[in-house]
């Protein structure tokens, strides 16, 4: 059924290009972010390793500096991570059944079922890091169980190397050792004797270089980043905020997945600790549950995104294919549950289409989350005009946070000039470039765009005088979801930075 994975693949790939090209949503925040650092190649970068601003570099390259330009690689991987799916699913089981036919419908099962789930949607739209991660991760499950079981050198040599890869991603590829250790142990332990397995690791560690050089020359900053996102400088834990951390955390993972879902999550996990002594079940099952119950450890500590371990969960969506296909009786229930998946999915992406239906106050503008993603495009517009008003290239952009400096970045033309000033923020990667205080004295302009409606004392006294002041309201289902405050000013003299200890 490889065909009809790959044609479904297609249409589906075709429909997510349309989709972008709709125009519909503009660009995140984050995806603006590491469009930027594409701009700025280097051997890693403040919070993330490298692979994604080369991978939009290469992009936008070919298809010019869009959103199409910047999503087609979510695409592209989207789809190859569906294939993926159906691929290990299809390895797994393939001596657990006497016919080909049933692992092949399993597989096919599994492949469905991963369309039906709100993550995978978001990562195959979205080009976040999570995307290449989910990528590389997966093809490592895949070729890890394939070394282990045909043990042939190149086996070992490309599962070192799609680990590798997925380090240059994300940091959390590292994730996949201790439940691969704990399998090893548990099942294999002949692992542990060959030369290979200890190959592959040596070859994976060889991508983790660049990032390395890179922290060696800049004090170590990715390392203090992460160290405090995993809540390391949090000196007190009260059981209130860590009863509700672990809450939005669980909260979160049934949202990814789907709610409609859910059932079924309950359903797999207690077939799965039930069959657990069975190998195949043990490796699909082990992966997430050793990195959902790191991050609800965190959880603790800290709020944990929704995302963080969810580039673990595609072995589990094997494991759902897999018992809910051989059930007849959940499998009935499962149709309709999958359906209102997808229906949920279409809406999360058009929520407009809640209005045109009457059920707009299920999700109001104001708590709807695809409010980030719009806006962006025409508040861009709105600044490239104060820029063509001044009929001079002595200017820059700045803004008090990276979200906003990228997004004008990626939106104003001609690109520009952007600076992220510290007023109090915690540290990123603007500063490591340019200061912005070396166009101190020498004419420019500034253009500060912000959601403060007055001007900050800092900015203001920074610039002889203040020339223009704009509103924009971002209108998004009728409704004003964000406000914006450009503010054109002359005479840049100097702008002193908030020193902070915080990454």
């Amino acid at each position: 059924m490889l065909r009809e994975v790959i044609i479904l693949t297609v249409i589906i790939s075709i429909i997510r290009i349309i989709y972008v090209l709709s125009g519909h949503i503009d660009l995140s925040p984050e995806e603006a972010q590491y469009w930027l650092w594409s701009k700025y190649l280097d051997l890693s970068y403040y919070s993330k390793p490298p692979l994604i601003a080369y991978m939009n570099a290469l992009s936008t390259t070919i298809l010019g500096d869009t959103e199409l330009g910047v999503r087609i690689n979510a695409i592209i991987l989207g789809g190859l991570i569906g294939i993926i799916t159906y691929l290990l699913a299809k390895e797994i089981f393939k001596n657990h059944f006497n016919d080909n036919k049933t692992v092949e419908y399993i597989a096919f099962f599994s492949f469905l079922i991963l369309y039906g789930t709100v993550g995978y949607n978001l990562a195959s739209i979205l080009f976040l890091t999570d995307t290449p991660l989910l990528f590389f991760f997966s093809l490592t499950v895949l070729f890890f169980w394939k070394s282990v079981k045909e043990d042939k050198p190149y086996l070992w040599v490309l599962t070192g190397i799609f680990a590798g890869l997925g380090f240059l991603s994300k940091y959390s590829m590292v994730l996949i050792l201790p439940p691969i250790i704990i399998y090893g142990i548990l099942f294999n332990r002949k692992l542990f004797k060959n030369k290979w397995f200890y190959i592959s690791i040596f070859i994976a560690s060889i991508f983790t270089l660049p990032v390395l050089i890179w922290n060696y020359i800049h004090d170590w900053v990715s390392f203090k980043h992460v160290s405090s996102l995993e809540g390391s400088n949090i000196k007190k834990i009260t059981i209130e905020k860590s009863i509700k951390n672990i809450g939005d955390y669980i909260a979160g993972q049934i949202l990814i997945i789907s709610l409609f879902m859910f059932p079924f999550v309950v359903f797999t996990i207690f077939k799965a600790f039930k069959n657990r002594k069975k190998e195949e079940i043990f490796y699909l099952f082990i992966i997430p549950f050793f990195v959902f119950f790191l991050f609800l450890y965190i959880a603790i500590k800290k709020r944990v995104e929704a995302n963080w371990p969810a580039f673990a969960y595609i072995s589990f969506f094997i494991l759902m294919g897999y018992f809910i296909y051989i059930s007849k009786k959940i499998k009935k229930f499962f149709y309709l549950s999958y359906i209102l998946s997808l229906v949920l999915i279409i809406f999360l992406f058009y929520t407009p289409i809640l209005d045109k239906i009457g059920l707009g106050k299920i999700l109001p503008p104001d708590r709807d989350p695809t409010k980030r993603l719009v806006g962006w495009k025409n508040l861009g517009n709105e600044v490239s005009k104060v820029v063509k008003s001044i009929n001079t290239d002595r200017y820059f952009l700045f803004s008090e946070t990276y979200q906003v400096a990228s997004e004008m970045a990626f939106y104003v033309k001609p690109f520009s000039k952007v600076f992220c000033i510290n007023i109090g923020r915690r540290k990123n990667q603007f500063d490591l470039w340019e200061d912005i205080n070396n166009y101190s004295n020498k004419g420019y302009y500034g253009i500060f765009i912000t959601q403060f409606s007055s001007l900050p004392p800092q900015v203001k006294t920074a610039f002889k005088k203040l020339v223009l002041k704009k509103e924009f309201k971002v209108i998004y289902r009728g409704k004003v979801v964000r406000t914006y405050y450009i503010y054109l000013l002359e005479g840049f003299k100097h702008f002193k930075n908030l020193e902070v200890d915080r990454y």
